[in-house]
């Protein structure tokens, strides 16, 4: 198990982006290495963090230590979304029931390092 691994949830704040102001969200991911994770979103229109992060991929994370400054992502393979909504899947629980209600959705993923 990574340090990671520890925490079920992360802080993830981006720049909204018309306003410019921090937009923060408290969200699922999985680790992908020391200093990585990925993320994902599967209900209705992509969300709003993840269209901030598309306009300006610096964002933070917090995972309950403090601030860290990252870059963020879009995952835009078909494919490798499915791998994301997959890992979620076999992270939490809940996630195969979310992901099946939402089934009719165009998930979204994206990769953040730091």
């Amino acid at each position: 198990m990574s340090d990671l691994d520890r925490h079920k949830t992360v802080r993830l704040t981006t720049r909204g982006r018309k306003s410019g102001e921090p937009r923060t969200v408290i969200i699922w991911f999985v680790a992908d290495g020391p200093r990585r994770v990925r993320v994902q979103h599967v209900a209705g229109t992509p969300a709003q963090w993840y269209r901030n992060l598309i306009a300006d991929p610096e964002v933070t994370l917090d995972f309950g230590d403090g601030p860290i400054v990252a870059q963020a992502r879009p995952i835009t393979d078909g494919d490798e979304v499915q791998r994301v909504l997959a890992s979620i899947r076999r992270r939490y629980w809940t996630a195969p029931l979310i992901q099946w209600f939402a089934r009719k959705a165009k998930p979204v993923a994206a990769e953040i390092t730091w």
